[in-house]
C-alpha cells in the first residue's frame, strides 16, 4: 500500500508529456517547457494545437484561453454538439451583419475607460460620456492628476457618476504607476495571464471587462459574455435560464468553436440589440429561428393568439 502511494506521488511529480505539435514540433512526447510560447499557452488536457505564425492570434485559441483564465466548475454537457451549432450561428450572423464596429478602440488604454463607462447604461449614453471625458482630459497624465470633482461633470449623464468618477481616477493612476509612460506598449507585451490579472484587478473591471479589452485591443482570442450574448445563448438552449452573469461567463466559452470568438461575440451582440430583444423579440425575422428552442415555442403561441 505504501509502495503504491509513493509511486502515485512520483508519477504526479514527473513532467507532463505532450503529443506532437505540427509544424512547430515534430517529435512526439516532447516536454511542455520545450514548446514555443504560443503552443504552451494552447496546451489543454495533454494535447497541443499549433496556432501557426499569425501575429493577430498569437495566443491560445478562445476555448483554451478563456477557460484557462475563467475556469468553469465542470465541463458543459454536449460540448461538441454545441460547438457545431455555434459554428452555424457564427456563419449566419456573419452573413447577416458582417463584423460591424461596436465603437471599441484598438488602443487598450482608451478601451479600458470605454468599457468601464459602458456598464449598466445605454449605447448612446456611454459613447457620449466617453467622448466628453476624452475631450476634457486628452491624455492619461491629465486624467490621473485631475480631481474627482473635475471628472464628475464629464460622465454625469451616464449614470452612477459618483462611483465611476472615482474608478476612472484610480484606473488612470494605476496605469501610470504600474505601467509607466507607455502603458499600451506594456500591456501588449504581457502574456495572456498577466494581462488578464492586471485588467481584472483595476477598479470597476471584472472578468468580462478584462476579456473585452483583451479581445478588441490586444488581439487575444478571448470570448467575453455580455447580457446580449447570454440572452441569445439561453434562448438557443445552450445555457439554462436564470444563470448569474459570472456563471454564464464560465460556461459559454467552452461551447464556442476555436477561432470564431470575436466575430461570434460581435454577431451575438448585434443580434441581441436588433432582433433578439429582451421583451419583444422579432422571432419572425430571425436568421436563427430553426436553431432556437425559444423561438420555435413562441411563434406558434403568437399565431394562436392572433
Amino acid at each position: 500500500m505504501v509502495f503504491l502511494q509513493k509511486r502515485a506521488l512520483l508519477q504526479r511529480a514527473r513532467p507532463r508529456k505532450m503529443n506532437k505539435c505540427v509544424p512547430c514540433f515534430q517529435e512526439a512526447d516532447s516536454n511542455i517547457e520545450k514548446l514555443p510560447h504560443r503552443c504552451r499557452l494552447s496546451y489543454v488536457r495533454n494535447s497541443v494545437r499549433c496556432l501557426g505564425p499569425s501575429r493577430h492570434f498569437r495566443q491560445a485559441t478562445m476555448s483554451d484561453l478563456t477557460i484557462e483564465l475563467v475556469p468553469a466548475s465542470k465541463v458543459p454537457r454536449r460540448r461538441n454538439h454545441w460547438r457545431q451549432i455555434f459554428e452555424t450561428v457564427a456563419g449566419r450572423l456573419l452573413a447577416a451583419y458582417g463584423v460591424p464596429s461596436l465603437g471599441n478602440f484598438r488602443d487598450p488604454i482608451r478601451e479600458i475607460f470605454y468599457i468601464v463607462l459602458s456598464a449598466r447604461t445605454t449605447d448612446s449614453q456611454y459613447r457620449k460620456t466617453n467622448r466628453a471625458l476624452r475631450s476634457r482630459f486628452p491624455s492619461l497624465p491629465a486624467l490621473s492628476e485631475a480631481a474627482v470633482a473635475e471628472i464628475l461633470p464629464c460622465i454625469a449623464k451616464g449614470g452612477l457618476a459618483n462611483k465611476r468618477a472615482g474608478q476612472v481616477k484610480r484606473i488612470a493612476k494605476a496605469l501610470r504607476t504600474e505601467l509607466g509612460d507607455r502603458p499600451a506598449h506594456r500591456l501588449r507585451q504581457m502574456s495572456s495571464r498577466e494581462a488578464f490579472d492586471f485588467l481584472n484587478g483595476l477598479p470597476g473591471m471584472g472578468p468580462k471587462s478584462a476579456l473585452c479589452v483583451m479581445m478588441f485591443s490586444l488581439d487575444h482570442d478571448a470570448f467575453p459574455v455580455d447580457v446580449n450574448v447570454q440572452r441569445v445563448a439561453c434562448r438557443l438552449g445552450a445555457l439554462p435560464p436564470g444563470l448569474k452573469h459570472w456563471q454564464a461567463q464560465q460556461r459559454l466559452p467552452a461551447l464556442v468553436p476555436p477561432g470564431r470568438s470575436k466575430e461570434l461575440h460581435i454577431g451575438l451582440v448585434v443580434h441581441g440589440r436588433k432582433v433578439c430583444l429582451p421583451r419583444k423579440p422579432r422571432c419572425e425575422t430571425c436568421v436563427l429561428l430553426d436553431l432556437c428552442a425559444f423561438g420555435k415555442k413562441r411563434l406558434p403561441l403568437a399565431e394562436e393568439a392572433d
